[in-house]
């Protein structure tokens, strides 16, 4: 029996879950402990993370299990953990809040508040010893110096509402600018960004491929291809179980950070699936196949939902279940080490151990792989958060059908569709998204804006009106319930979500693009289909109020991409007459992010085809091949 229990084990997160046998007295976020707070007018630690975090398992075996240190925050804290994927609007202020005291972002997130939840010291990782003294320097400051601290915290607090302007610029900067400012970043040795650790990054390159091709930028091309080959030759690649790690340690992309995240691989599923249906190449199409069957096999529960993350860790040591020893190797292989050395650098990279590499092959033969796979499964698996994410599901749904477009391979369409009536019926209800399956909390932006596009591009691939019908809907409510008329943009909070000190307007692509720059594209493709003047007239008020952050690619990536698409025209496609699959999937196979779909059925002998660019209309086409020849990238 645990020697302590506090009131996280009520809980249903299993990173809370983690923490409530810690002798620190942790409580949730809500109401009665910000209330407890202002009563005994004590400074709050928030502690945020997430269950698949090795850091965070780090500093809670550290710090939060010894009792001196629990001890002391009990007596003179307020002590509140968050999961930052249950909690995301929480989770951004404070993330924001760090990055304006001059310190790296990252997780655990670690930062004092006040009573009225404004903030005014923090940090990420500390050793148990920084930890303590920080804990001890606080104390001493509230007692002596009461006031600095509210000065200190109402200018952050300043600068978390107004964090926005800070980026916001008055020159203009064309697409070719901002080009030219990227390919100064590029990593041209082993593909990605010139920096260290190294992001996979799927939706930037996803951008940059469809710059490249309405451009005939072959540099661009050539290191899109470059980063995406990088990756699936390194060690981020899993080549036996299939899916990518969160980020590499290293500029190669030898060592991973192992956690893998769903949201990762949805969007690189995305982004494989595009490179397939430009170059047909094979080597492509393995690994399509490789990450959903990782999906299907290890991430999807038996109510067809996905879950959150795989950990980075087991038995307490990071990367245990993915490292080799070299005489393992020997024991395993035996007379056929020669061809494991063909396909395998078995050269230490990982300390004493080997992680995983590829030499010059595009993929590990089954023989090889098989036997690893089985090898490696007779250790102790990392765990697997079973938490279910609204938004995560609908970006791993629209990689999957993406990879359906693509491929033609008919088991993706029904995976996706399994998902997608999940979404439908668990997480959807009465026009409102859960965040979390099992939960009543009420969806953010990120998870309404996904789950549109995942349900637009379900619509256009299988004919069923019912999915465009609930997108409507959920653009209706995003738009009476996010839509900020002053900033001409969405909240991330919703009018019906708990008030914070601040209410986030996400701008910046990151790893995920921004749930303002996917609404914007949803807005864009929602116009087209319904020819919806307030969709068409909030589309246009986002550009216009866009042109002001328009000074980096990397982190307007996403924004850019629908810009590109919106400039050289959406190929709006109304098909007409019963539907044909193969037809269909002609249409769909072929690389067009700038194309909307939409069914006419009529009972008529011969299917037919209108393509319109800007209300401008071609005439009925019947063949589809002439109708491939006619879509423009």
């Amino acid at each position: 029996m645990p020697k302590f229990s506090n009131e996280l084990i009520n809980e249903k997160s299993l990173y809370l879950l983690k923490h409530a046998h810690n002798p620190v007295k942790w409580q949730s976020w809500n109401e009665e402990t910000l209330k407890k707070a202002k009563k005994e007018n004590k400074i709050i630690i928030l502690s945020i993370g997430y269950s698949t975090c090795h850091w965070c398992h780090v500093m809670e075996r550290e710090s939060f299990q010894d009792k001196k240190v629990a001890e002391y925050m009990n007596k003179y804290f307020i002590s509140i953990k968050v999961d930052r994927e249950e909690r995301p609007d929480i989770d951004n202020i404070y993330m924001d809040a760090i990055q304006k005291m001059g310190i790296q972002g990252g997780w655990p997130l670690n930062i004092f508040l006040l009573p009225n939840q404004k903030p005014f010291y923090g940090g990420t990782y500390f050793t148990k010893n920084n930890w303590f003294r920080i804990l001890e320097n606080i104390k001493n400051i509230s007692d002596d110096n009461m006031k600095k601290i509210v000065e200190s915290s109402e200018e952050f607090t300043k600068e978390i509402i107004n964090s926005n302007e800070n980026f916001q610029t008055s020159k203009t900067f064309d697409i070719k600018t901002l080009i030219n400012e990227i390919k100064i970043k590029f990593d041209f040795d082993d593909g990605g960004m010139l920096r260290e650790p190294k992001f996979p990054m799927p939706s930037l390159w996803n951008s940059l491929l469809l710059y490249s091709k309405n451009n005939n930028d072959k540099e661009v091309y050539k290191h899109t291809l470059k980063t995406i080959n990088s990756i699936l030759k390194g060690g981020i690649y899993d080549h036996l179980g299939g899916g990518i790690s969160r980020y590499s340690v290293d500029k190669k992309w030898e060592i991973p950070h192992f956690e893998k995240m769903l949201y990762d691989n949805g969007l690189f599923i995305e982004l494989l699936s595009n490179i397939y249906k430009i170059s047909k190449k094979d080597k492509y199409k393995y690994y399509i196949d490789h990450c959903i069957k990782w999906i299907e096999d290890e991430m999807m529960s038996k109510e067809n939902g996905f879950y959150s993350a795989i950990d980075a860790e087991s038995e307490n040591i990071e990367g245990k279940f993915y490292r080799w020893k070299l005489s393992e190797f020997n024991k395993i292989f035996k007379s056929d080490n020669d061809l494991l050395s063909k396909e395998i650098n078995l050269k230490n990279n990982f300390g004493e151990f080997i992680i995983l590499t590829l030499n010059n092959i595009d993929f590990l033969s089954e023989k090889i792989k098989i036997k690893l796979f089985n090898e490696r499964n007779k250790r102790i698996k990392p765990i697997t958060d079973k938490k279910i994410i609204c938004s995560w599901n609908s970006i791993a749904l629209i990689g999957i059908i993406n990879a359906y477009q693509a491929t033609k391979n008919n088991s993706y369409l029904q995976i996706a569709k399994k998902n997608a009536i999940f979404i439908k019926t668990k997480l959807l209800s009465k026009n409102r998204l859960s965040r979390v399956y099992g939960s009543d909390q009420l969806g953010y932006l990120d998870d309404f804006a996904f789950t549109i596009k995942a349900f637009i591009l379900y619509y256009e691939t299988t004919n069923n009106k019912e999915f465009l019908d609930d997108a409507k809907k959920l653009i209706e409510f995003t738009i009476s319930k996010f839509y900020n008329k002053k900033e001409k943009m969405f909240n991330y909070s919703s009018l019906e979500h708990e008030k914070l000190i601040s209410n986030k307007v996400e701008i910046f692509d990151n790893v995920i693009p921004s749930s303002n720059s996917v609404m914007y594209q949803n807005l864009l493709f929602m116009g087209k289909l319904f020819d919806d003047i307030l969709y068409k007239n909030i589309f246009n008020d986002m550009g216009n109020s866009l042109s002001k952050y328009l000074n980096t690619y990397e982190f307007m990536h996403n924004w850019i991409y629908v810009n590109q698409i919106n400039l050289f025209k959406v190929n709006e496609i109304k098909i007409i007459g019963k539907k044909n699959k193969k037809d269909l999937l002609s249409i769909l196979s072929i690389y067009s992010p700038n194309k909307v779909v939409q069914f006419q059925e009529e009972e008529k002998d011969k299917q037919s085809f209108i393509l319109c660019r800007n209300n401008v209309c071609e005439a009925p086409i019947f063949d589809v091949k002439e109708l491939v020849d006619a879509i423009k990238v």
